[in-house]
């Protein structure tokens, strides 16, 4: 008996050690950078460019970029640098759409249509997905975890 409440008080600690959904919080930032310079800041913040696991966390985002009456593009993690058509999350180095099976790419993104290479995810003013090259000057959207 004494084993099975050890075991669960441990579980219980471990349980609220964990970062949750409910835990993470985006600030958007109306300076339009680069793609590096996007994730730079992010870490000089305290925090990594957004990276979206679920339509909760996307919504989030779009909600948060709507509140700043910017238009434009929001820099988000994902990357297809390392080989073209696969995605990642580069801030959790986890493939984009896992590991709940949510993408928001816009109709016909990613393309990779322009000549420089387009292979850096930004969310646009519709909360849609789409690929732009990483030069390209757009605002960011950083991810915190709260303790």
């Amino acid at each position: 008996m004494k084993t099975v409440v050890l075991a669960l008080v441990i579980i219980g600690l471990v349980a609220v050690g964990l970062p949750t959904a409910h835990a993470l919080h985006y600030k958007v930032y109306s300076t339009k950078v680069t793609y590096w310079e996007a994730w730079q800041q992010c870490i000089a913040n305290g925090g990594n460019l957004a990276s979206i696991e679920t339509a909760t966390q996307n919504n989030a985002v779009h909600k948060a970029i709507k509140k700043t009456g910017r238009d434009g593009q929001w820099w988000l993690s994902g990357t297809d640098l390392g080989l073209e058509g696969s995605w990642i999350w580069l801030s959790r180095n986890e493939p984009v759409g896992t590991p709940y099976g949510y993408l928001n790419y816009a109709a016909g993104e990613p393309n990779n249509m322009s000549n420089a290479g387009e292979h850096y995810l930004v969310m646009r003013g519709d909360g849609a997905w789409n690929d732009i090259p990483c030069d390209s000057p757009a605002f960011y959207v950083c991810e915190f975890y709260s303790l």
